[in-house]
């Protein structure tokens, strides 16, 4: 939905620790970039954007193996 204010309030409820970003890439292309523009145009600091874009998924697949 790429919408800062959803984000806002989920980051407000649970924590910028505990959010994920996902796109339903191959259902519902957009053109133009607009996923990766929504994480830039944040402004949520770039430790937070980091968490928000791959870190958070990066800590809660640490050690285990992907199949």
């Amino acid at each position: 939905m790429f919408s800062p204010a959803y984000l806002r309030q989920a980051i407000d409820s649970v924590g910028v620790d505990r959010i994920l970003f996902s796109t339903d890439y191959l259902y519902q292309y957009r053109p133009g970039g607009d996923a990766r523009r929504f994480v830039e145009d944040l402004g949520l600091g770039t430790v937070d954007t980091a968490k928000f874009a791959h870190a958070n998924w990066e800590r809660l697949t640490a050690g285990r193996l992907l199949a």
